[in-house]
């Protein structure tokens, strides 16, 4: 009787999955508000500390695309963008990276020559 009931069970949750697998999975349509974006361009306003707020520009593309791209790939298709390439973390160790704003500057992280992680755009303290 026990084993007449687990292969119901078994049954049901089989017909469940297979039924569930022919659905579509649904995209949301929008901006994506927390993609790192480059280049950026004054808004005209000043934030705190007095350094310039800064927007993503026209055209700007999300940088997120560069992540698992070799490092002359990378750099490519950010130049593409109309932007450049400052490794800040290379296989786990800090490098020296400019204090400035320019908001033409990509800062990744780089594992054995690959993106890893965008850690921003922009730059600056």
């Amino acid at each position: 009787m026990l084993a007449l009931v687990v292969v119901i069970v078994l049954a049901v949750a089989g017909i469940a999955i297979a039924a569930r697998g022919g659905e579509e999975e649904k995209t949301t349509k929008g901006t994506n508000l927390s993609a790192l974006r480059c280049p950026l361009e004054p808004t005209g306003k000043t934030g705190a500390g007095g350094q310039p707020e800064l927007r993503p520009a026209k055209g700007a593309f999300d940088t997120s695309v560069l992540i698992g791209m070799r490092l002359a790939e990378a750099r490519e298709k950010a130049g593409q963008g109309g932007c450049d390439i400052v490794v800040s973390v290379q296989d786990g160790a800090g490098q020296p990276v400019p204090i400035d704003i320019n908001p033409k500057l990509i800062y990744v992280y780089t594992e054995k020559g690959r993106i890893t992680r965008i850690e921003g755009v922009g730059g600056g303290i």
